[in-house]
């Protein structure tokens, strides 16, 4: 179960929001499921992460985010009119950037809700 843990919190997440929504720009798609299963995956990745230390998570999403680099860098074209302004690599960046962020406050709701049901237990 560890393993499953650890596998998850390495997907390269923002990565794959760009792969798919550039390819379905390609396919002259709307990307319909962008959006939720971004969402999806930072509740599911979240979960996990809140046992994990702070100066881990960093160094996870640091990970995470160089994994990303490299994978938009041989899997995606740089398309100067898809990534305007600032290109592929800045746009997988802020993307992870608002993952990480999501992460975070997903780590932070699961915490302050386990930290009050053992509050809860003790009164009783």
């Amino acid at each position: 179960m560890k393993v499953l843990r650890y596998i998850l919190m390495l997907l390269p997440v923002p990565f794959l929001f760009h792969f798919y929504e550039y390819n379905q720009h390609l396919a002259k798609k709307e990307p319909v499921l962008l959006f939720p299963f971004f969402l999806f995956l930072i509740m599911i990745v979240g979960y996990p992460l809140r046992k994990v230390r702070f100066t881990l998570f960093i160094v996870i999403n640091l990970t995470v985010t160089i994994f990303s680099l490299v994978l938009g860098f041989i899997l995606l074209k740089d398309d100067g009119t898809w990534f305007k302004p600032f290109g592929r690599d800045i746009a997988i960046v802020f993307t992870s950037l608002i993952y990480m962020i999501g992460l975070l406050f997903v780590r932070w709701m699961y915490k302050t809700s386990s930290s009050k049901k053992r509050a809860g237990d003790i009164s009783t």
